[in-house]
């Protein structure tokens, strides 16, 4: 797992504590290991982090009301979805050539 670079005190295991926390969540080794990489120094990273977001704030739209949703937030989801041709992410996922989007069924769980 890449984790985007944060500063932790010196005694903070941070990337064993994620590990182990993620692992125990979901019951299975779903995280071997995590790296702290600063995004701000990849540009493909940065653009990766966006799809990401789109992502994920498409899955937790049904935990927002809708007074609260963030507009630019919104828009690039819907933008995303749009140019892709998929209604929601969550569903079953989305794959074509150029782009894969794997939803895996134990975690639907706990997204939901």
């Amino acid at each position: 797992m890449i984790a985007d670079y944060i500063t932790v005190p010196r005694k903070v295991r941070y990337e064993v504590n994620v590990k182990k926390e993620v692992n125990s969540l979901t019951g299975k080794l779903s995280i071997a290991g995590v790296c702290r990489f600063d995004s701000k120094a990849n540009d493909l990273l940065q653009l990766v982090d966006l799809f990401i977001g789109a992502i994920n704030y498409d899955i937790n739209l049904s935990l927002i009301p809708r007074d609260r949703y963030n507009p630019y937030k919104k828009e690039f989801t819907d933008y995303l979805k749009t140019i892709l041709g998929v209604n929601r992410f969550l569903d079953s996922g989305f794959k074509n050539k150029v782009f894969n989007i794997f939803v895996d069924k134990d975690s639907k769980g706990l997204l939901l």
